[in-house]
């Protein structure tokens, strides 16, 4: 009997996940807002995605990874109820190992996104033969305004007080962000392994 509901209820969650990842995809369209169909997904999704919009390291500017956030946490309790439903075993080591799991993936998320923009960004500027200013285009702007918080920050570590480029900057950051990328999978691999070996 309760392997029938963890089924049902594994299933309703992965449904449940498409759905919001739908709605997600949808705001990128700001036609899309007034739709029947995204009036009903926002009446559906919206109440769950909006527990994670107060929180605020989950902001960088005007870029948002809360839907990152909640969409890992129906994954995750997605995972349990199937494994339930299949008679795995279920420890506290296990249930570790995929938040652990979870916790990687927004992060890794949000710094492939960030490297992602800081890539496309520095090939434009070299494109355009910028030499290291803002550009006039207001969309870049924008991008470029949160941006900079991130190189600010992590070219300061480097740098000190001295002055550097916006472009050095930003291949600093870019540089940055790929060693920890790849210092963080190792690192929560390792905790993974920790975690999951727990005897209880």
């Amino acid at each position: 009997m309760l392997r029938t509901v963890f089924s049902i209820l594994a299933t309703v969650l992965s449904i449940y996940s498409t759905i919001c990842a739908i709605r997600i995809i949808l705001t990128w369209f700001p036609g899309a807002a007034f739709s029947p169909v995204t009036r009903f997904l926002a009446s559906v999704c919206d109440p769950f995605l909006d527990l994670f919009h107060g929180i605020r390291f989950l902001r960088i500017g005007s870029l948002d990874f809360s839907p990152a956030a909640a969409l890992c946490l129906l994954w995750v309790v997605g995972t349990i109820c199937s494994r339930l439903a299949n008679s795995q075993i279920l420890t506290i080591g296990v249930i570790l190992a995929l938040l652990v799991q979870s916790l990687w993936s927004i992060i890794s998320s949000v710094i492939t996104f960030i490297l992602i923009l800081l890539i496309v960004r520095l090939i434009i500027m070299l494109v355009n033969h910028e030499r290291g200013g803002y550009s006039a285009n207001p969309f870049m702007n924008q991008l470029d305004r949160t941006l900079e918080l991130i190189t600010a920050n992590i070219s300061r570590t480097f740098a000190g007080n001295n002055s550097i480029t916006y472009r050095t900057g930003i291949i600093i950051t870019i540089i940055s962000l790929v060693v920890l990328n790849v210092l963080g999978q190792l690192l929560f691999n390792f905790l993974t392994k920790l975690v999951i070996s727990l005897p209880f």
